[in-house]
């Protein structure tokens, strides 16, 4: 006892002590003791050093301190003006359209079944979850109800996640770079009831600025030739379409065999090294997006093809492609993740994990560091070798 006397006196000077013994005021001394544990567990084995006729001043309220010490004990509910069948999708960028005032479908028989029995023209806007423009486009345009009830009178509005049906997505996205000679997210695509395209563009602005005409303008006018000159709207995308499939198609002799896995390789290897950036790696020409499918086949033809000079030319873009990338742009210090887009010129997304370590054969570290600049030179990069 005189043990247990000495050591409460020295815990109830300390700070934690103090702490505690006002939380077992708040708490009530008069509780019963608690088997379960929670936020409060021990308060109740402390002594109380205050006497009773201060307890009773205080009137604590246990169950009202133990809703503040836990918040998930009363989940607060959201109230939605607005719900669409987007609500029942796995998919996070569908999802995220889940209240707004359109009456979206998800990319499926119920939205094209609807559209041949109204004869309604299809909206079809495609995106993903991290792309900056839909989230934006939606903010301004999904979001407006006067917008949102146009598009739910005269369309049937559907939305897909790009991460999800990839398929879909470079069928509409073929068409609209063809027809506007750029492409993009988010992706806006109207098409007829048999799901041919016949207008297609990117990012609309809600209003219409200066020469630009926003998405509002935009839709009035497809509703209005759809109205009154539906014919050639059908025609002038069924000419386009039957011009893709021309350019598209792949023919090959009665007879003749697939080509072997060899050469498809081979072929492959030669369309990536045409296409490399040498300067500071990646393909083609800025903005890059992410590639990781060209880097893991690089690295694999490496793998199969390693005394051969395509081999090594092969491992030499994918590192310099991925030495560039931690140069450039803000990454991630503590996961060595970079971005998707990092820079204007150099603008080249990476995946988890660090290749180079990887194909060395080295144990994986997360503070490893792109290599420094040359200082004999300012604008250059060093060409070091990969390890």
């Amino acid at each position: 006892m005189l043990r247990q006397a000495w050591r409460w006196s020295v815990f109830r000077n300390t700070t934690a002590g103090t702490i505690r013994s006002l939380a077992a005021v708040f708490l009530g001394a008069d509780c019963p003791p608690r088997r379960s544990g929670g936020p409060t567990r021990g308060f109740e084995d402390i002594p109380n050093p205050l006497s009773v006729k201060s307890q009773r001043l205080l009137q604590p309220q246990p169950a009202r301190y133990l809703s503040m010490a836990s918040s998930g004990d009363h989940p607060s509910s959201t109230h939605h003006k607005h719900t669409n069948r987007l609500a029942q999708e796995r998919s996070p960028y569908l999802l995220q359209h889940a209240h707004n005032p359109v009456d979206w479908y998800p990319w499926g028989q119920e939205a094209f079944e609807k559209a041949k029995r109204e004869d309604k023209p299809i909206f079809l806007s495609v995106g993903y979850s991290t792309c900056h423009w839909c989230h934006v486009m939606e903010r301004e345009c999904f979001e407006d109800k006067e917008i949102g009830k146009i598009l739910s009178d005269n369309f049937v509005c559907i939305k897909l996640d790009r991460e999800e049906r990839p398929d879909v997505d470079k069928v509409y996205m073929t068409f609209v770079q063809a027809t506007s000679g750029g492409g993009g997210w988010p992706m806006s695509v109207w098409l007829t009831p048999n799901l041919q395209p016949f207008i297609g563009g990117t990012y609309f602005p809600p209003r219409d600025q200066g020469r630009r005409p926003g998405f509002k303008t935009v839709v009035m006018r497809i509703i209005e030739q759809w109205q009154y000159n539906r014919a050639t709207l059908e025609s002038s995308g069924q000419r386009i379409i039957e011009a893709l499939k021309k350019g598209t198609t792949i023919t090959a002799n009665p007879g003749e065999s697939p080509p072997l896995a060899p050469d498809v390789a081979n072929r492959c290897f030669q369309q990536l090294a045409h296409s490399y950036e040498e300067e500071y790696g990646g393909f083609r020409d800025a903005p890059k997006f992410p590639s990781p499918v060209n880097l893991m086949f690089l690295m694999s033809y490496w793998s199969a093809n390693r005394r051969t000079s395509e081999g090594v030319e092969a491992l030499q873009m994918a590192m310099h492609t991925l030495r560039m990338m931690g140069l450039g742009g803000i990454h991630d210090h503590v996961a060595q993740l970079i971005p998707q887009q990092s820079s204007a010129n150099r603008r080249q997304a990476s995946t988890p994990g660090d290749m180079e370590e990887a194909v060395g054969g080295q144990q994986p570290s997360s503070r490893t560091l792109p290599p420094p600049l040359c200082k004999e030179e300012e604008e250059e990069h060093c060409q070091s070798p990969a390890k």
